[in-house]
């Protein structure tokens, strides 16, 4: 089970439709026919191996795994060499999670949430990723490159009619699945499944056992982005589905994009569901703490007190990326203290009815993102325990 992926650039470019061409249904029916070739096999040779308890597709001698613990989902595993199965495992099992913690739910819009496809990564080897991208690449062209809808073959940067990496500074394969730095590039969900046809879940490796626990937040993580995104269902242009997601249009310059909201939730549930599934109250509190007061190149909560810029004015540019990451998660906090949990979800679901970040964020939250976000800079100028005191309400000691 070995292949992996990159970030497909978002490029509104609709190829002709071709009808000949095959859809995921044809790549779903393809593990059908070949699950129930296994099992002929296994009951001939009469084994007891675990033949049947996978799906794949195999190409260039790696397989594409569809992941067997989910109820709904439809979610595959391509694997770069060298990763671990103990790694692929873990991914698994925090795939399988995130189902129960955000799907499992009668308005869950599955043609939105499905397929995903998981590419685990070996960030200590840029050659594995390299090679893997032609894999990644002839799967899209073969189901994934129907048209509009279904075209994620030509929207991103397999197709080479529409991208040339050298032309674009890059020197590492198609940086697909790399950096042009020459490193692997990070986890991420790269893709808009309303114009490419699935999901595309990038898993970067982390260093086991130390890190064991990386693959459970980050994997809840974008996870968690999937479930945003699943429930605008619409098709519109990235810019108006950036404005409604509150990624576009909500810091001083409306031309900027700022990660506080659509990050900030992101950030907070992979730490907080992480630690809830684990039981492990302290583990919660000390990764909320850690990303305030710890040392990232200095103290982010200093930064950001120091910049006089309010939480929704960081961009992904530079340093300011982690602090609206971090402090994103603690402003979600700070509101969830004050709305609940639930209306956190009640927000996502009603969004697109909504039609409008502003509006949404004012019916399920009772006031202006704006006021909160003014409310929330005082906050953070109280006393390091008055801050903590918060994370004690949401994640009470029993």
């Amino acid at each position: 089970m070995r292949v992996f992926l990159h970030i497909l650039t978002f490029i509104f470019i609709l190829s002709c439709s071709n009808n000949d061409q095959a859809t995921y249904d044809d790549f779903k029916n393809e593990i059908k026919s070949q699950k129930i070739q296994n099992k002929q096999i296994e009951s001939q040779i009469g084994t007891n191996s675990d033949a049947d308890s996978k799906s794949n597709i195999n190409s260039s001698n790696h397989e594409l795994d569809k992941i067997d613990c989910t109820n709904k989902l439809e979610a595959y595993i391509l694997a770069a060499e060298k990763v671990s199965q103990e790694g692929i495992d873990l991914i698994t099992k925090w795939v399988c999670v995130s189902e129960r913690l955000f799907f499992d739910s009668e308005s869950t819009n599955w043609e939105i949430v499905n397929p995903i496809y998981i590419t685990a990564l070996n960030r200590h080897d840029i050659e594995s990723a390299i090679d893997l991208e032609k894999v990644w690449c002839d799967h899209i062209k073969k189901y994934h490159n129907s048209g509009k809808g279904n075209d994620g073959y030509d929207n991103g940067k397999c197709n080479p009619k529409h991208y040339q990496p050298e032309k674009e500074g890059c020197n590492f394969g198609l940086c697909l699945f790399t950096e042009p730095n020459g490193k692997v590039a990070g986890s991420s969900i790269s893709s808009n499944r309303k114009h490419d046809g699935f999901n595309l879940f990038i898993s970067n490796s982390h260093d086991l056992p130390m890190h064991a626990d990386s693959y459970g937040y980050v994997t809840i993580h974008e996870m968690f982005h999937i479930y945003q995104y699943s429930n605008l269902t619409k098709t519109r242009s990235r810019d108006d589905e950036m404005r409604m997601v509150g990624k576009l249009g909500t810091g001083s310059n409306p031309k900027d994009e700022v990660p506080w909201w659509i990050e900030g939730n992101a950030v907070f549930f992979g730490y907080y569901k992480y630690a809830k599934e684990i039981q492990d109250r302290e583990y919660f509190i000390n990764k909320m703490e850690n990303a305030m007061w710890g040392k990232w190149d200095g103290i982010l909560i200093e930064k950001y007190l120091n910049s006089e810029k309010t939480i929704n004015e960081f961009t992904w540019t530079g340093e300011e990326k982690k602090i609206g990451y971090e402090l994103g998660a603690w402003f979600v906090a700070f509101l969830i203290d004050q709305v609940g949990e639930e209306k956190i979800y009640e927000f996502w679901t009603n969004l697109e009815s909504e039609k409008n970040f502003e509006i949404t964020f004012n019916k399920y939250f009772g006031k202006n993102y704006q006021i909160y976000i003014n409310e929330f800079d005082v906050f953070l100028r109280q006393p390091k325990d008055q801050i903590l005191s918060v994370l004690d309400r949401i994640y009470p000691i029993n």
